[in-house]
């Protein structure tokens, strides 16, 4: 056994030594390469990719509550829904007040803290008005609601941030459409 490792040691031994004398491996460092370059990300593009993160989560988050909204039979889901979408925008909040943003974003994470605000009362207030029963009140917050997206999603777009691609939410008319 020992003698099988001698001989593979002396074996990978003299085939490097080989071919570097018969010029088939270089001996030093190639002059070819490129020195090894570290790339730095920037406050503000780590920024930007953190807000695209959760925003590729609340994605997801929307788009369950969407399939569980087409299938609400009673007025207990969609109040149910309500309160979860409540929920969600406080987390989603919190989150967005807890990243420190750079100092060239620091108006724009202000306001979008703020607009998410909007979204909470919006969802809050079609919260009231649909247990109330008050449908110009539901539609009206609807709205509310719609217009802070809109916010929300135009100044997202204006940053860069990706995974932010959402369409805007359509409001129906409040004439042909009943609440559960």
């Amino acid at each position: 056994m020992l003698v099988k490792l001698a001989a593979g040691a002396v074996v990978l031994g003299i085939i490097p030594v080989a071919l570097i004398s018969v010029g088939g491996l270089p001996s030093g460092p190639r002059e070819d390469l490129v020195p090894y370059e570290t790339r730095t990300v920037g406050a503000e593009e780590q920024w930007r990719q953190r807000v695209g993160a959760i925003c590729k989560w609340e994605l997801k988050q929307g788009k369950a509550f969407n399939r569980a909204f087409r299938r609400a039979a009673a007025p207990v889901d969609v109040a149910f829904m309500f309160k979860s979408l409540i929920r969600l925008n406080d987390e989603s909040t919190a989150i967005f007040a807890r990243l420190e943003a750079p100092l060239e974003f620091r108006r724009e994470s202000k306001d979008l803290l703020r607009y998410l605000r909007q979204e909470r009362a919006g969802l809050a207030d079609a919260l009231r008005a649909f247990r109330d029963r008050r449908r110009a009140a539901f539609f009206r917050s609807v709205r509310r609601l719609a217009q802070a997206q809109a916010k929300i999603g135009g100044l997202l777009i204006q940053l860069g941030v990706n995974g932010c691609r959402v369409k805007p939410i359509t409001v129906p008319d409040t004439n042909d459409v009943k609440i559960v």
